[in-house]
């Protein structure tokens, strides 16, 4: 009977835990390992460009996360940047990074993407967008911006912007990024690799270019923007694509 209470007790005080930032990373499943690799190459370019890396897990479960950047390690409320990870069994769906500070917004948007993309993409390039949106938010810090989300995940990565003033009538305002995953063993983009779990182990798919005869058959390395109207009449709403 001891026993078992005790392990009652465990099991009891594992429960707060789950929704503060002093849980620990949970490997349970394949998406949740690359998730982590993820995360690390995240906070390793952060790093080098001076922020904070990401310090804060507030939930981790099977198929979402919620994690972000606080002036202290392990904190229980998110702060100012917050990121939210949708997960499948073996992959990455889609990734949400918001944050209340655009003059931060640019370098923490492009340490998502870099370690996404790897070295074929350089920190201007990854900078550049994310940089003219934050300029466009302070520009006209009262009027929002949203460019539509295609959620299904295609051949290719999928990147889209958006702005929220005063979102929640706090004062607060939200810069947004959302990162829709390329389906597992469809994308090689030099960097992450995005894979399936196998009978060899959790590894990449060999890539058939003949998978999906719209993908360019080049060495994957330049940067393609795609730009579709908004209402705004000077809007340079878009999706943009790693190939």
């Amino acid at each position: 009977m001891v026993k078992k209470i005790a392990a009652l007790i465990a099991v009891l005080l594992l429960i707060p835990a789950a929704a503060t930032g002093t849980m620990q990373w949970q490997d349970d499943t394949p998406a949740l390992i690359l998730l982590r690799e993820y995360t690390e190459n995240i906070s390793k370019l952060l790093t080098e460009a001076g922020e904070l890396p990401v310090n804060s897990l507030f939930s981790c479960f099977p198929k979402q996360v919620t994690m972000g950047i606080t002036e202290e390690e392990n904190a229980e409320i998110p702060g100012g940047v917050e990121i939210t990870v949708d997960l499948y069994y073996e992959t990455l769906n889609r990734l949400q990074l918001r944050v209340n500070d655009p003059d931060r917004f640019p370098v923490i948007a492009a340490a998502v993407l870099r370690a996404l993309y790897g070295e074929g993409m350089t920190q201007e390039d990854a900078v550049s967008i994310p940089r003219e949106r934050a300029r466009r938010a302070k520009a006209d810090p009262e009027s929002s911006f949203e460019e539509p989300v295609e959620e299904m995940n295609g051949t290719i990565p999928r990147v889209y912007y958006a702005y929220f003033p005063n979102q929640y009538r706090d004062g607060v305002n939200w810069m947004q990024l959302t990162l829709v995953f390329p389906i597992a063993g469809t994308w090689d983009g030099n960097g992450l690799i995005l894979g399936t779990e196998t009978d060899r182990g959790f590894v990449a798919e060999d890539w058939d270019p003949d998978y999906d005869m719209t993908v360019q058959e080049d060495d994957y390395t330049h940067l393609e923007v795609f730009e579709t109207p908004t209402p705004e009449p000077d809007s340079a709403a878009a999706e943009y694509d790693f190939r």
